[in-house]
């Protein structure tokens, strides 16, 4: 037996999209109000931000207040579907619409065809005839999977030394980034191995290099009046220096803190290092709320590049066009670089509506994230931008 789903669209597109990531039905339809035809209306953007695979036929166009109309085209579809599992949204649109599918509903029950109404409250999903509310809440696993992605992720981190580097490491983001800066060359290679630079780090940076040596992950640290000089222990341990995991990791520990008013969690579900094992693509770190995802991107690089945006923006529109917010966060400074350098990064940023995340800004991650689920342009910090999803 199919899984059918008629949505009425008359409003903004997310319980529309929502309901259909929960639902998968094998048939969507749409009874639309005339007034959301056209480039960009909501239904324009329902059909852009719809799972791929999930093919709908061409949309039922009504007159909103005329009430037969919507009765006519509801008819229609069902109909055609007598013998299958029909599930009517009646969400969005004007009450007339939702009272035009509410009667042809009831009138199919009494002839026993399997069909339900249901609408999208703040409480859950309602069902009308079964008088039940159910919890409707997707799973990174599942969002995924809608839009053809087949995803593995991490939710924990390596060890307790681990989580005391990423604590040091973003402590101070500008002296992270400059110490990496200076010792990310010397120490390429394999294995144990000692590595020099051929002048002094500072003594922040000293500072913070010691440290990590008392982690384990370098040993014989020093500095004379001409160089610095280090031993990496191991192949592990060099990679977890030079990398960029622990602000992936940052991240998704402050993401997984989060909670709203209610003392509940922010993020449905949280993970980071997610990689889709087709090879469609690794996001660093991803969180679901109420159907929608942020998905961030990390750089611990000493630079920003704009592929980072495109490639940033290009899985934005992949997973859910309108539907997912997209973060860079860079442990580049602002006071290493001038002001058309700045300029020229928010330009980027602004142009594919990717919120630029940089090193002064990372102790604000918790409350830039928050502002972000929340939609609140007026919340702080005020300097950040955001751009509400559909």
């Amino acid at each position: 037996m199919a899984i059918v789903l008629i949505s009425l669209v008359g409003g903004r597109p997310l319980p529309n999209i929502l309901l259909t990531l929960h639902f998968k039905p094998d048939y969507l339809y749409f009874i639309v109000s005339q007034d959301s035809i056209g480039t960009n209306r909501d239904y324009e953007k329902t059909l852009a931000a719809l799972p791929k695979p999930i093919h709908t036929s061409e949309p039922s166009v009504v007159k909103p207040y005329i009430i037969q109309d919507t009765i006519t085209q509801c008819k229609k579809i069902v109909s055609q579907h007598k013998n299958d599992q029909i599930i009517i949204n009646t969400t969005l649109g004007p009450k007339t619409m939702a009272f035009g599918v509410y009667d042809v509903a009831k009138e199919c029950k009494h002839q026993g065809v399997q069909i339900e109404v249901c609408y999208l409250a703040r409480e859950g999903l309602v069902y009308i005839f079964d008088n039940d509310i159910k919890s409707v809440k997707i799973g990174l696993k599942d969002y995924f999977s809608s839009y053809g992605w087949d995803v593995h992720w991490k939710t924990n981190h390596p060890n307790d030394r681990f989580e005391d580097f990423t604590q040091y490491m973003a402590k101070n983001p500008p002296t992270s980034q400059a110490l990496l800066a200076t010792i990310r060359q010397p120490s390429q290679g394999k294995g144990k191995r000692t590595c020099s630079t051929p002048q002094q780090i500072d003594k922040d940076q000293l500072a913070l290099l010691q440290k990590i040596e008392k982690l384990g992950f370098v040993s014989n640290v020093s500095r004379d009046q001409e160089r610095t000089r280090w031993t990496i222990n191991s192949q592990a341990d060099g990679e977890v220096l030079i990398g960029g995991d622990w602000l992936e990791f940052y991240v998704y520990q402050k993401a997984v803190e989060l909670t709203n008013q209610k003392g509940e969690k922010l993020f449905d579900e949280c993970g980071w290092g997610v990689e889709d094992i087709n090879g469609k693509g690794e996001i660093d770190f991803t969180g679901i709320f109420n159907g929608q995802i942020v998905i961030v991107s990390c750089k611990t690089e000493d630079t920003i590049k704009r592929v980072w945006f495109e490639e940033l923006h290009s899985k934005m529109e992949q997973l859910g066009k309108g539907m997912c917010s997209g973060l860079l966060v860079s442990t580049v400074s602002k006071s290493t670089r001038d002001n058309h350098d700045v300029e020229k990064y928010q330009k980027w940023a602004s142009e594919r509506q990717i919120i630029l995340v940089l090193a002064e800004d990372i102790s604000n991650l918790p409350l830039i994230l928050k502002k972000i689920v929340l939609a609140d342009g007026k919340a702080e910090p005020k300097e950040i931008p955001i751009y509400p999803r559909i």
